[in-house]
């Protein structure tokens, strides 16, 4: 998605490759990301933990969470996410889901 959101012009905060990592780059970003993109299995946490660091911090943040398992989109739905995508989420599917949330 990196490639995408470069040649649409939407910015990137940080990338990060697994939970701790990202909590940790969200807690120190400034400005944080309104939008963060949340993938459900990662290395040394889940990405509802992830999730659920990311709103305690700032709990108006917008996430859109990606998981090949569509059996927890409730559960993530729950815990706070906007918008759940099945992976693999094609391009436009996670440029319409960020266009949607940036209109909120």
């Amino acid at each position: 998605y990196e490639k995408l959101f470069k040649w649409r012009g939407i910015p990137i905060a940080f990338v990060a490759y697994d939970g701790p990592e990202a909590v940790e780059k969200f807690r120190n970003s400034n400005p944080r990301p309104g939008i963060v993109i949340i993938d459900y299995r990662l290395p040394s946490m889940s990405g509802l933990d992830v999730m659920r660091d990311v709103l305690s911090i700032a709990p108006d943040t917008k996430v859109i969470f990606l998981s090949a398992d569509d059996t927890i989109i409730s559960k993530t739905i729950q815990a706070g996410a906007h918008i759940f995508l099945k992976k693999p989420a094609g391009n436009k599917a996670m440029t319409d889901a960020i266009h949607s949330l940036n209109n909120m």
